[in-house]
């Protein structure tokens, strides 16, 4: 009998975390108006650019009716060395878990996270 791996049965998880990276593009569905991002300005995501990144979320989101809120933990698990984060919180979603969206850290991340691509 052949058992997934941690790592396989992570990815399949419904609360995988997708990172960001220059080869890798995030393609997300345009953010309806009222929906909410919230930035993670915590030490490490602080650290990692997760502050740079306010000024342009709310410039870019203010155009799509979209909220921009910061936090200093965006998560209780070990995501901080993936940051700096972002949670989206799309228009009808309840929680409590939303995606996390990790190593956004260029305008050009925050506009794949906001769906402006």
């Amino acid at each position: 009998v052949l058992l997934p791996t941690l790592s396989s049965a992570f990815l399949a998880s419904p609360f995988a975390t997708q990172q960001v990276s220059h080869s890798t593009k995030l393609h997300a569905e345009p953010l309806e108006s009222g929906s909410t991002v919230v930035v993670c300005v915590g030490p490490t995501c602080k650290r990692t650019g997760g502050k740079r990144t306010v000024p342009i979320f709310e410039e870019l989101a203010a155009e799509i009716g979209v909220n921009v809120e910061t936090i200093s933990c965006v998560s209780e698990c070990a995501e901080c060395g993936l940051g700096p984060n972002v949670e989206v919180r799309k228009v009808g979603d309840d929680g409590p878990f939303y995606p996390i969206k990790n190593g956004i850290k260029t305008e050009e991340d925050v506009k794949s996270v906001l769906g402006l691509n």
